[in-house]
């Protein structure tokens, strides 16, 4: 208990931190040039691209097809549990506890190692292919006085990436845990590849989400900046010091998109907005498909109220 009210406190800290930067009346200005059709819009995508989490969760647990509305429930609990769990890993930990009693723990622990990694990898492709084309700003570079940048920020943020991925394997007591998923998961090499097609399907789609979202509040920063600072955001949340990525996520992604010339106050406007997004998807789809289980579930002899 501890531990979380100092991971909220971290959370808390940033936001405070965050909102004495940029402005809390530039900040509310941003969220009322927001069109309801966009942020609807944007909450459709969001809930479809957990949707095919959820699929690709099923492909890596392998079995047949019964186990897909399980799957959905558990990925829908997942993001519930983002909501008050340490980092955006917490929810990998409330979609196992969801599966265990169904496929067996070490099954699910499996399947939930190799869906993170394929995630992380994921973003860490998306940034590298992104980076050389966002360039590094004239103020970083010279900052840094840096005469190959783009070259010499790819081999960073690996670094960098490769850094976090390590702390969350670690945190997790991964170990031959990693080796055995990868064995058993790559012996599978089709369900591989469409997870690997999902992963990167998904990603891409919320960071365009993102960038819609932001056009709706005044971001005119170009695409490929878009495709370097959200993956890393999530990244950085993804670390067990806050609760959710809540605040970190919002503080990464200004700084990073700030030298690129994005308003801060737009920007931080965007994050609010899709925060807003994964609570009410994540609530929201947790209820349907929570409804959606006790209507099927509802033994046949069960009175409806027709005589």
């Amino acid at each position: 208990m501890s531990r979380w009210f100092l991971r909220a406190a971290v959370s808390l800290l940033v936001a405070v931190i965050l909102f004495r930067i940029v402005p809390l009346a530039a900040v509310a200005g941003a969220l009322r040039r927001v069109s309801v059709p966009v942020w609807v819009g944007s909450l459709c995508i969001f809930v479809g691209g957990h949707y095919l989490n959820a699929l690709k969760l099923r492909l890596l647990l392998g079995g047949d097809a019964s186990l897909m509305p399980a799957c959905v429930r558990a990925q829908y609990a997942g993001l519930v549990a983002n909501l008050g769990l340490p980092g955006i890993a917490g929810g990998d930990l409330a979609r196992a506890a969801y599966l265990a009693p169904l496929v067996g723990t070490g099954r699910v622990v499996l399947a939930g190692v190799t869906d993170r990694v394929l995630d992380s990898l994921t973003l860490l492709a998306i940034v590298a292919v992104a980076l050389p084309l966002a360039g590094v700003p004239a103020v970083l570079r010279e900052g840094v006085r840096l005469r190959r940048g783009p070259a010499v920020a790819v081999v960073v943020v690996f670094v960098v990436g490769l850094l976090i991925v390590a702390v969350v394997w670690q945190r997790m007591a991964l170990g031959d845990r990693v080796a055995a998923a990868w064995s058993a998961v790559s012996a599978r090499r089709s369900a591989l590849a469409a997870a690997v097609g999902i992963s990167l399907s998904v990603q891409s789609a919320f960071v365009l989400t993102n960038v819609w979202l932001a056009r709706s509040v005044g971001v005119t920063t170009g695409l490929a900046p878009w495709f370097v600072a959200w993956p890393l955001s999530k990244l950085i949340a993804v670390l067990p010091i806050s609760l959710g990525g809540i605040g970190v996520r919002e503080a990464a992604l200004v700084s990073l998109l700030a030298p690129y010339g994005a308003p801060r106050d737009a920007v931080l406007a965007t994050g609010v907005l899709w925060q807003a997004v994964l609570a009410v998807s994540g609530l929201g789809g947790l209820l349907v498909t929570q409804l959606m289980r006790l209507r099927t579930e509802r033994p046949p002899g069960v009175s409806t109220g027709q005589p």
